[in-house]
């Protein structure tokens, strides 16, 4: 009888006992699931975040990209008009070395004529002035010239012949004494008549009438300036100056061509 409880306590033990581990299982896997679950919606969560921040960052590399483009465009403008200035430097040093070679052509037969001939040059008032060591005066409301003046005559028409190209401004001068006269009416009449004088004298001697030019300025432009009424005052500014004239036309058409 013993046995028989025994028989049937194992066999109702045998009964329950997978019932009750298939619901722990059960349980278990519900539980694998919905944490399976909850790991599944946090991964979600944060796919929707990454491709949030790569559609941010795409925006930004948009716009990046666009700035990047306009910079490249910025520089590729600045580049072109640096090498315009460039040009343009290049341009007018060229024109300036042009200029240059031409004002060194301009002045050389004049440095060379003037440096042979043992004459000397000065500036004044923007003039290139021969400096002669006889100077060519005249006596008080006379245009003739003094025998004494052949020799500084000779050596001006040895210059001249010698250098072609070389041209000359006589600039006959008066003292402030004024005249007027059946020949001379005023000092601008004198001062030229002076100047006159030296270029007909030149030409005898056989400069090329071309290379010369007679003016007069009259009492306007005195020499010495120091007790205007002596005698040796009045005798310094009764004068003729010789004023250097180089062939500057050349110049003039460079800077015309060049917008200089």
């Amino acid at each position: 009888m013993k046995l028989r409880y025994s028989l049937l306590g194992m066999a109702f033990v045998l009964l329950v006992l997978p019932s009750c581990v298939s619901k722990k299982k059960f349980t278990a896997l519900e539980e694998e699931k919905a944490s399976l679950a909850n790991s599944l919606s946090n991964l979600e969560k944060k796919v929707e975040m990454l491709e949030s921040d790569n559609n941010t960052l795409a925006a930004e590399k948009d716009e990046l990209s666009k700035k990047v483009g306009m910079v490249e465009n910025q520089l590729q403008s600045t580049e072109e008009k640096v090498a315009a200035v460039n040009k343009s430097v290049e341009d007018k040093q060229a024109q300036i070395n042009m200029l240059r070679d031409e004002i060194t052509s301009a002045f050389s037969d004049v440095e060379k004529a003037v440096s042979e001939s043992g004459q000397r040059i000065t500036e004044l008032e923007d003039m290139l002035y021969l400096d002669l060591e006889d100077p060519i005066n005249f006596a008080t409301g006379s245009a003739r010239l003094n025998k004494e003046d052949n020799q500084t005559l000779e050596e001006l028409a040895a210059m001249l012949k010698k250098s072609p190209n070389l041209n000359l401004i006589i600039e006959g001068h008066t003292d402030d004494r004024p005249i007027n006269t059946a020949k001379y009416q005023d000092n601008w009449d004198l001062s030229v008549a002076r100047s006159v004088s030296i270029v007909r004298k030149l030409i005898d001697l056989g400069v090329n009438p071309k290379q010369l030019t007679a003016a007069g300025k009259g009492e306007y432009h005195p020499k010495v300036m120091d007790d205007p009424t002596s005698t040796e005052t009045r005798a310094a500014n009764r004068r003729t100056e010789v004023i250097l004239v180089p062939q500057i036309g050349r110049l003039y058409e460079v800077s015309k061509e060049k917008g200089t």
